[in-house]
């Protein structure tokens, strides 16, 4: 007889109730009139302290019927005298089971089979919001073992409204206590504020001595004024967190009678100094990084103030209090609180983006059910933000060793203080990490963590006492060293150089020590070795060093915005970059690149031999930088480090249109990708292969994240030979793709951000030298070569203007002497031969060295930021010889001719697919290079066709270069650029007329990529 489905049901349970060991779950099935309303028994029901109820539906393959079981159970409250438990149903799994298990001869039988992986269910979330029903996947369902099953069940039962909620409300109560605050510095802003601002690393600007009267005045009394706000929030939020983690210690065993802030009170009323007083409790256990701030902080605001706000704090903390226990609620709250957030690129990492990025890089084959495989397992985050990444990895740790049997709340303790590393130049960072990772546990009381607080800045003197020593202004002094330069620090960057036996402050010496119960003020140091991590995961700052952009006269840039945050003086920023650049010497780290690659080096020094690095960088990072006669520049030294010190490398990026919708990070328009990459062990030898992840979309939710993470993970073991690509699924859809290559270290890694991985392959081997076309078995050779063998650039703009012979102006004419082709006119530049725009007037006594500038001057000119959706032409010719300007760069060759057959290559599908391929896809719609990297680009070498087919080009120029074109994307409807793409084929090439109608096909292909097109609508139909 087949195996009854209440029969597999038990067996489900049990298992899951064996899985979950710790979580406090109780999970029961075929339980009559568990659900109010018409009498139903859901096949499982799963219960859960401070969260909603769960309802698992099962039937046997093709389950006809368990769409509507779901829909019967979702939205009832459960019978608490049935269940034993209230709640409302939010979430409900369908699985379909194998009819494998059905054909079992008893229950133990299915169980063996599922314990032993040996099936796999398949099974689908529906869940109810305030925006409607909510299916995942989509349509289909998705297949795994029963611990795949418990692993999509938690993040899949995630109440999304609470924590929404919930995050509203802390917003709000953290609105409300803002302005309780503003209001007691207006009373007292010489105290309150500055010193408010102080400890927190953010400004509090004074307020102007008389009303402004200019708009300058006023638009700076507006941005002193947000400043103050966002300031006085971030004190707030800070004490809010720290009242609701009291609720989460209060009564557990280990910290001597705390008290429920509730009970804290005096006359029927919350006082300061009683919260204090609780406070100091748990600080004589530890949870510094928690409450030292809050108490700081709180020691700061006058007891009237504190009375009135603390009722709605405290309100306020009851109601995150559960959520916080299961998202980051606060996080997106802290990061909008950061004053100096522009200046230091902190984005912030969604929650979905920590799940995806954590699930990809935890390894799956180390043996996780040895409690000293997760001791040994350390995990760091160098710029950790509010901690969501660290969190991530180490609940995929927790997961991990749950799933094969073991306790992880047994090894917390241990972890907090030896094995989870967050650092941060944000007090406010700090505070929120060690929140974050306190929450995992919250039972389980530890005595210190490895979360510091980095000195950055000038190093402020401090006396015996270690208070800061102020000037007679009140202001903070900064020590120097014996020629007068002030002595800096450079917060988590001092890790580019750190050796075996360093160790670091938990809290600067400019910060009030650590306290111990005895009410000895000592320092608390962790030990900070070199290759000493197993993961390191950061999302980190991209703040470049300069700017080279104009601003306007009122406004003036810092010397160096990398090291710009918190007020640091021109000097200060100086000897901030003089030391970043001593101890990066030899590293990855290049200053033109930004601190990207300088955390990048970070990582790479910590992580040790098999450990892995996981980095979120911008797309800069695979298409930025150049090689040229063995110089490295820029991000180039990041891909040959991986190249020659990693294996097990996958890159992920998403394809979608727009650059915000291509980030990991919540508020950022930059491209962005993830990057994981094991370090070799050792006597390990580099593959230089990696697997390139293009996502069509950036996963919507956690529970979408972690499915993707194990899609993508399926992919990856499914490909085994170079050059092939794999599709990701999830459910019926396909969500992406993965392709297999190999990279090299002088190279660009460019499968990043498309869809069309075959696309991407036949533009690398047109790079290469190899012109495969669709529906066409053999491929056909081109004699290509780099830009840079074939011409000579040009100079850059600013040798021209800035720091040239030259000032320029509009207009040009027959009679100039000093022709320029300068800047970028989508409405009349959209022929191959352009005017020029301006003309350059030498400065007094600079004539010799405009005669020599000039001698690289050219007709032939590159479009250096091509505007695909905007620009007509890669290249331009112009009749009289110029100059280049910022758009528009020389490209000298030896002839006049040759310039013509360049501009024309460089202007068909096929001269176009090439720049695309290896120019910089960051921005929306947009491929840009520079003077540095164009000669790296690859061209059809018109010095090695012959004169018959150069000269055939020349008449292909001659005859269309008059011809207006579309924008660029626009190729597959524009006639003038398929003419010339059908003149290049057959005349230059040699062709025959089928290779024009398979360059029609991959023409399209092209035009429908998203960062061809992006929003503007004018691409072929996909």
């Amino acid at each position: 007889m087949p195996l009854e489905e209440p029969q597999l049901n038990g067996r489900i349970a049990s298992l899951i109730t064996a899985m979950t060991a710790g979580l406090n779950w109780t999970v029961r099935e075929e339980l009559w009139d568990a659900l109010r309303g018409p009498r139903t028994k859901p096949d499982i029901l799963i219960t859960r302290p401070d969260a909603p109820p769960i309802v698992l539906e099962n039937e046997y393959h093709p389950a006809s019927t368990v769409y509507d079981d779901c829909i019967r159970c979702l939205g009832r409250e459960l019978n608490p005298e049935a269940a034993g438990a209230a709640g409302l149903v939010s979430t409900v799994i369908a699985i379909r089971s194998p009819i494998a298990l059905r054909d079992c001869a008893t229950g133990d039988e299915a169980r063996q089979l599922l314990s032993d992986h040996a099936v796999n269910l398949e099974y689908a979330v529906y869940q109810s919001a305030e925006s409607g029903q909510i299916r995942f996947p989509r349509a289909g369902y998705l297949s795994g073992s029963i611990r795949n099953l418990v692993e999509f069940i938690r993040p899949a039962a995630e109440p999304r409204d609470a924590i929404a909620a919930a995050a509203q409300s802390l917003e709000e109560g953290t609105e409300v206590a803002a302005q309780l605050i503003l209001l007691a510095a207006r009373g007292d802003g010489v105290n309150v504020g500055p010193r408010i601002g102080e400890q927190l690393r953010q400004p509090w600007p004074s307020p102007m001595p008389k009303p402004p009267q200019t708009n300058h005045e006023r638009q700076q009394a507006q941005a002193d004024q947000t400043a103050r706000e966002q300031t006085a929030k971030m004190c707030a939020a800070i004490i809010i967190n720290a009242l609701a983690y009291q609720q989460n210690l209060a009564g557990y065993q280990g910290i001597r009678d705390l008290e429920d802030i509730r009970s804290t009170t005096v006359g029927g009323r919350l006082t300061k100094m009683a919260v204090l007083d609780e406070w100091n409790n748990i600080l004589n256990v530890n949870y510094w990084p928690i409450f030292h701030i809050a108490k700081e902080l709180l020691l700061k605001i006058p007891s009237p103030a504190v009375t009135g706000m603390l009722p709605g704090m405290v309100s306020t903390a009851n109601v995150i209090g559960p959520a916080i226990r299961q998202n980051d609620v606060a996080g997106t709250v802290f990061q909008r609180l950061i004053a100096d957030r522009e200046t230091l690129k902190t984005y912030y990492t969604r929650p979905e983006s920590t799940t995806l990025i954590a699930h990809l890089a935890v390894p799956e084959n180390l043996d996780w059910g040895d409690p000293d495989t997760v001791r040994n397992y350390h995990i760091a985050d160098y710029a950790c933000g509010t901690g969501g990444l660290v969190l991530a990895a180490y609940q995929r740790v927790r997961e991990l060793h749950r799933n094969n049997g073991g306790d992880p709340d047994a090894l917390h303790a241990y972890m907090m203080e030896n094995a989870l590393t967050g650092c941060d130049i944000m007090p406010a960072a700090v505070h929120l990490t060690s929140s974050l990772l306190t929450s995992v546990a919250p039972r389980q009381i530890y005595s210190g963590t490895r979360n510091i607080l980095y000195p950055f800045g000038g190093r402020k003197r401090i006396d015996d006492r270690g208070n800061i020593i102020r000037d007679a202004d009140g202001n903070p002094t900064t020590e120097t060293d014996d020629k007068g330069r002030p002595i800096v620090d450079i917060g988590s960057l001092t890790l580019l150089n750190v050796g075996d036996d360093t160790s670091q402050a938990v809290l600067p010496l400019s910060a009030q020590m650590a306290m111990g119960s005895n009410g000895t003020r000592k320092p608390v140091e962790v030990s900070m070795p070199s290759l000493s991590q197993s993961l390191v995961i950061m999302n980190p700052p991209f703040t470049k060093p300069t700017k080279h952009s104009k601003r306007s006269s009122d406004h003036v840039d810092p010397t160096n915005p990398a090291f710009a945050a918190f007020g640091t003086t021109d000097a200060e920023q100086r000897a901030m970059k003089a030391l970043t650049d001593r101890l990066g010497k030899g590293t990855v780290s290049d200053g033109n690149a930004g601190l990207g690659t300088q955390f990048a080096a970070v990582a790479n020094n910590m992580v040790k031999p098999n450990g892995h690095i996981a980095l979120i960088l911008p797309l800069s990072a695979m298409l930025g930088g150049s090689y040229e006669k063995q110089q490295e520049w820029s991000w180039q030294k990041l891909r040959r480090l991986l190249c020659d010190g990693y294996n097990d490398i996958v890159v992920m990026s998403i394809a979608q249109p727009t650059a915000s919708d291509s980030s990991f990070s919540a508020d950022t328009d930059l491209s962005e990708v993830i990057v994981i990459a094991r370090r070799l062990g050792i006597g390990e030898n580099p593959a230089q292969r990696a697997h390139f992840v293009n996502l069509k979309e950036r996963p919507g939710d956690k529970i979408a994240a972690q499915e993707i993470a194990r899609a993508v993970r399926q992919a990856i073991s499914s490909l085994t030979t170079l050059n092939t690509d794999a599709p990701i699924r999830i459910g019926d859809a396909a969500i992406g793709n993965v392709s297999f290559e190999e990279i090299h270290r002088q190279e660009r890694w460019t499968t990043v951000r498309v869809v069309n991985v075959g696309l991407a392959r036949r533009a690398r081997q047109i790079s290469k030298g190899s012109l495969s076309l669709p529906q066409r078995p053999q491929s056909i050779d081109l004699p290509m070569a780099p830009i840079g063998r074939i011409g000579r650039i040009g100079p850059l703009h600013r040798d021209i203007v800035e720091r040239g012979p030259f000032t320029r102006t509009d207009g040009v004419n027959a009679g100039t002497e000093w022709p320029m082709l300068w800047s970028r006119d989508y409405s009349t530049q959209v022929a191959m031969a352009t005017a020029p725009d301006s003309a350059g007037i030498v400065r007094d006594g600079q004539l010799d060295a405009a005669a020599a500038l000039w001698q690289r001057a050219s007709r032939l000119h590159i479009n250096i930021g091509f505007g695909f959706n905007s620009s007509a032409t890669a290249s331009a010719y112009t009749e009289m010889p110029s100059l280049g300007g910022r758009a528009w760069p020389n490209l000298q060759m030896d002839t006049a001719d040759m310039e013509k057959a360049a501009c024309v290559w460089l202007n068909g599908t096929l001269g176009i697919i090439t720049y695309w391929i290896e120019s910089n896809r960051t921005q929306d719609a947009r491929g840009v290079t520079t003077v540095t990297s164009i000669a790296g680009i690859p061209m059809l070498d018109v010095t090695q066709i012959g004169n018959d087919r150069l000269q055939a080009a020349v008449q292909i120029y001659d005859d269309l270069c008059r011809q207006q074109m579309l924008p660029a994307n626009e190729a597959w409807h524009d006639p003038v650029r398929q003419e010339l793409d059908r003149r290049i084929l057959t005349e230059v090439l040699g062709l025959d007329t089928a290779a024009v109608e398979q360059l029609a096909i991959l023409r399209n292909q092209w035009c429908a990529e998203p960062t061809v097109t992006s929003t503007k609508g004018t691409g072929p139909a996909r």
